[in-house]
């Protein structure tokens, strides 16, 4: 009896073997490794020529990009012993934010995107003390053609772009000097012939945005003189919106 068991064990086995090399092993599908998007591995930059020269510079690293508030429709009230004393528009705010780009010699530009929100269109964030963000920050960097916003620190009643230039062209801006008094507003002919426009805004795989813009400009000191051009302007930025700098 034993030595049946044991034959039929052995039977058994073969067969079993035998259907093991008949099955083929059925490996699990493999997920093909998914490429970079190369949009993401696009460094934030900006070119443009001034005084006939090219110049190409890409984000700041080493300083933060800056978010802005500021009082929004200022006017004068009064003139104290060379003092100005002002008010605005409690119910509005304007908001900017600022991309600076350098090169290695640290010059450099900042372009500031601004707008005037009423304060219902914005959110207050609990750890920056009274500081507004835009609640559709897209918004601000939507596709079309924006002014310059030449009353800025000013009587901030204008939205749009502002350029500051760094290094070599310190002091040449977009916008005039802050004093209601002691300076004119800025004429607007000073930008004929200017023109910014957000041509592309792009989301991405990663929930990112690519913004691209296109401009010409001209840059002064605060009180329009010493005029510059601005001219073949191009820049490339990402967008995070999930990010309070965005």
């Amino acid at each position: 009896m034993k030595s049946k068991s044991l034959l039929g064990i052995a039977i058994a086995l073969f067969f079993l073997a035998a259907c093991k090399k008949d099955s083929p092993v059925i490996e699990p599908p493999t997920t093909p490794i998914e490429k970079p998007d190369p949009l993401e591995l696009l460094k934030d930059s900006v070119s443009y020529i001034i005084d006939g020269k090219l110049r190409v510079q890409r984000k700041s690293e080493n300083r933060s990009n800056s978010l802005r508030n500021a009082v929004a429709n200022v006017k004068l009230d009064s003139l104290v012993k060379q003092k100005e004393y002002t008010s605005g528009d409690k119910d509005s705010v304007m908001f900017g934010r600022g991309f600076l780009f350098e090169d290695e010699e640290r010059n450099g530009i900042e372009i500031s995107f601004l707008k005037k929100y009423n304060k219902n269109q914005a959110q207050q964030q609990a750890n920056q003390g009274i500081f507004f963000i835009p609640r559709d920050k897209l918004d601000l960097l939507s596709v079309g053609e924006r002014k310059f916003a030449m009353d800025f620190t000013r009587n901030n009643s204008q939205s749009g772009i502002v350029f500051e230039l760094q290094g070599d062209y310190y002091g040449f801006q977009t916008h005039g000097y802050s004093s209601l008094v002691y300076h004119q507003l800025l004429k607007p002919e000073l930008q004929n012939g200017s023109k910014f426009e957000i041509t592309n805004l792009q989301k991405l795989k990663s929930g990112k945005y690519i913004l691209e813009a296109k401009f010409n400009a001209s840059v002064y000191w605060g009180d329009g003189t010493h005029i510059k051009k601005i001219e073949n302007g191009y820049i490339r930025i990402k967008i995070n919106p999930d990010n309070l700098y965005f």
